[in-house]
């Protein structure tokens, strides 16, 4: 007869109890497991490291390129181990609030609450990859709200076309006392400026990838109202942290583009319409699409707006616009995603200015009064 399981049986004598809260355990592990890839061939990526020691538990997960970090308080023994990411959260999340008993014994994790228990296998901490310190990077402090603006408001543009991968990302750079936030995919660019913060002086040119942007909105999304963050960038690493929570990893290793080139702002043609509006107008156009056409035309003049467009088979939509046009008469094509994606951008409440250049290839410039750092562009098409 099998012997019964481990789980059945009080922890052997002498083994260390680390003492946690449910809740605060479970909301660091769920954060942090945000960096692990669903997909790898090495087990240990799978798992996030758990380290307690000195009252404190730390908590990391790591794709080898990110790494997110945790610390909440604790009670009673050490710890350092790692253990599957997604084993972990359900087996915390399937407990009651409270405290939490954890112990770590011949290669497996004990947790228990009362009569409920769980026992998850695990790897050694020597094999988890850890983040090297960062060196001659500089390091300032932003607060955590506008730069949670810029960044997301900059990786709307940002490409998914992995052949150009120093696009994968939003570049970071300062322009005299601006800190200025770009993205282009080669159809749309976005611009953010905002007043660089003290200690920003010295920072280099940076390109922080599409995964690492993500990872760092989430975490500055969860900040509490009003924190501030330690933004650090060196010329390879990039670090944000505030109070007892962090993320760091590599940077894209490549030069970013020109993209000011097609900023242009000598357009003597424009459109000013409500951002809710334009989006309407442009959907309603492109309501006919049998979804190989993206492309929507703008017919504009002083005393009439609309919007239509034309699918393959035939079918087609007419759409009054209602907005102020000052210029020559003019019929302009846009990629219906990207139009809405900038509208969206800006959200429902402002005015936008549409900017258009005499040629057919330049790029219609967007701007709104109500979010004055922001430049955004859409490459048009033909109408």
């Amino acid at each position: 007869m099998p012997e019964a399981d481990t789980l059945e049986r009080p922890a052997a004598a002498g083994t260390a109890v680390l003492r946690v809260d449910r809740d605060a355990m479970l909301a660091a592990v769920r954060a942090v497991s945000q960096t692990v890839e669903r997909r790898n061939t090495i087990p240990i990526l799978s798992n996030v490291m758990l380290r307690a020691a000195d009252s404190f538990l730390t908590i990391c997960a790591s794709d080898l390129d990110h790494w997110s970090m945790r610390t909440i308080d604790c009670a009673g023994a050490k710890i350092d181990t790692t253990v599957e990411a997604d084993r972990l959260i359900t087996a915390i999340d399937t407990l009651r609030p409270g405290a939490v008993d954890i112990s770590h014994a011949d290669g497996a994790l004990t947790i228990k609450q009362g009569r409920s228990s769980r026992k998850l296998m695990t790897l050694p901490s020597t094999d988890f990859p850890m983040p090297k310190p960062l060196a001659h990077a500089t390091s300032f402090a932003i607060d955590a709200a506008p730069l949670l603006k810029i960044l997301d408001t900059a990786r709307v543009a940002v490409s998914t076309e992995e052949t150009r991968y120093y696009l994968c990302g939003v570049f970071l750079q300062i322009e005299g006392d601006k800190l200025v936030a770009a993205a282009t995919d080669g159809h749309r660019v976005v611009q953010v400026k905002h007043p660089a913060p003290a200690g920003a002086a010295d920072m280099g040119d940076s390109i922080i990838g599409t995964k690492a942007v993500n990872l760092i909105c989430r975490f500055l999304a969860d900040a509490e109202d009003g924190a501030q963050v330690e933004l650090a960038l060196s010329d390879k690493f990039y670090r944000v942290g505030t109070g007892r929570a962090s993320i760091e990893g590599k940077l894209v290793d490549a030069t970013y583009p020109d993209y000011r080139r097609v900023l242009r702002a000598d357009h003597e043609c424009s459109l000013v319409v409500q951002a809710a509006e334009f989006d309407r107008a442009i959907r309603a156009a492109g309501s006919a699409s049998d979804g190989k056409t993206r492309g929507v035309r703008m017919d504009l003049s002083r005393d009439h707006c609309e919007a239509s467009a034309t699918a393959m088979d035939g079918s087609r939509s007419v759409e009054p616009m209602e907005g102020d046009y000052d210029g020559d008469t003019a019929a302009i094509g846009v990629n219906l995603v990207y139009a809405q994606s900038i509208a969206k951008m800006f959200g429902p409440t402002p005015k936008l200015t549409l900017s258009f250049g005499a040629a057919v290839q330049d790029l219609i410039v967007i701007t709104s009064d109500d979010r004055p750092g922001v430049t955004a562009g859409v490459m048009p098409m033909r109408a």
